[in-house]
């Protein structure tokens, strides 16, 4: 009895998805556009010009802008956006999101944390310590061609499709990488075209990537935050070598410093094998250019996710339906690690394990970056 009730539910639950895949009403509020998303970051920019000044990091395939927000102190500033830095640079942090096309909420805590930083400077005296004595970069949608596709498509993806960029490529197994002994995993970085690990052609064959990889080469980033979805963890890169004391004290800032000022759940850290992980930028970040680089999976799916509405589509497999709820778990933790990293990196990078990866990055006499297989 108790098999064929059961079976009539799963039937019934099947025939509701079917349905729901069907409809043409795809909204995926509360979360707000991919455009709607940029115009709240040009209007935050132009509330704080005095702590704030966005610029364009590059374009995408689609030829869609790279927003980037600087934030610093309201004293002058020596780190000037697309320019060199000066002979006395102040320290500089750098924060990412949105690099899979289906992880908004990613981009969603990284507003937050723009948002929280702009709005405490002069009023949390943590946040002003933190902006008078360092530069913090923000890249909040670095997959906009992705995001925009996503959308438009209601939230309905294939698992490839939730992650590429608009040439088929995971962008986040597109940097540049020294084969490390080891097995890999099921998410290691795959020459195989179609694979949802696609590294692409070559390292930076996207220019999203590229933008990205030319920035932080310039700015030699102290520390680096990057935000993902959906698994409610950390995952922190093998430290290989260089300096690797600074760079180890620089990571446990995600095991137990971050976590103590998070709000509703406290994420696990997760080590992760540089055999398994080819290709990511925190390895890359970490090993190029001496930055402690972590990747953040907001949210951990509830049992919300089981409502026919939801289960139908992959954008609410990878993003919660109360985004704010993560923003203010995740955005105070951030911006109390950020001040932590700044403390233990001194402000400056650590010795590159892999200083070589780094000159897969280069200027063309037009001021273009160029990159070369690494």
């Amino acid at each position: 009895m108790i098999g064929w009730i059961l079976a009539v539910l799963a039937a019934g639950y099947g025939a509701a998805l079917v349905r729901e895949g069907r409809r043409t009403d795809a909204s995926l509020r509360p979360y707000p556009s991919p455009d709607e998303a940029e115009t709240e970051l040009a209007r935050l920019a132009e509330r704080h010009p005095a702590l704030c000044e966005r610029s364009e990091l590059g374009r995408s395939t689609e030829g869609r802008p790279i927003s980037l927000l600087r934030l610093h102190g309201a004293g002058p500033s020596t780190a000037a956006t697309g320019l060199a830095a000066a002979s006395t640079p102040r320290a500089r942090l750098l924060v990412t999101a949105g690099i899979h096309a289906v992880e908004l909420v990613g981009s969603y805590v990284a507003r937050a944390v723009a948002n929280a930083l702009l709005e405490g400077y002069g009023r949390e005296p943590d946040v002003t310590d933190l902006l008078d004595r360092a530069d913090v970069f923000l890249v909040p949608h670095l997959n906009p061609d992705g995001a925009a596709r996503i959308w438009r498509n209601g939230g309905r993806s294939s698992l490839s499709g939730a992650r590429f960029t608009s040439n088929g490529v995971d962008p986040n197994r597109n940097f540049p990488f020294r084969a490390a002994p080891g097995r890999g995993g099921w998410n290691t970085g795959s020459a195989r075209s179609g694979s949802p690990y696609y590294r692409g052609p070559r390292p930076l064959s996207e220019p999203e990537c590229l933008a990205l990889a030319r920035l932080c080469r310039r700015e030699r980033f102290c520390a680096a935050v990057n935000f993902h979805s959906f698994g409610g963890v950390v995952y922190l890169p093998s430290v290989l070598g260089g300096d690797t004391q600074k760079a180890s004290s620089a990571l446990a800032v995600f095991q137990g410093v971050f976590q103590q000022r998070q709000r509703h759940l406290r994420y696990r850290p997760v080590p992760e094998r540089s055999a398994k992980i080819a290709g990511q930028l925190d390895p890359f970040l970490l090993n190029a250019f001496g930055t402690p680089s972590v990747t953040v999976e907001v949210s951990r799916p509830g049992v919300a996710l089981l409502r026919p509405k939801r289960a139908s589509r992959i954008f609410w497999w990878a993003n919660p339906p109360d985004p704010e709820r993560w923003a203010a778990n995740d955005a105070p933790a951030t911006v109390a690690a950020l001040r932590e990293l700044l403390a233990r990196t001194g402000g400056q990078p650590c010795t590159p394990a892999q200083p070589e990866l780094a000159d897969a990055i280069g200027l063309s006499e037009t001021g273009r970056a160029t990159a070369t297989d690494a």
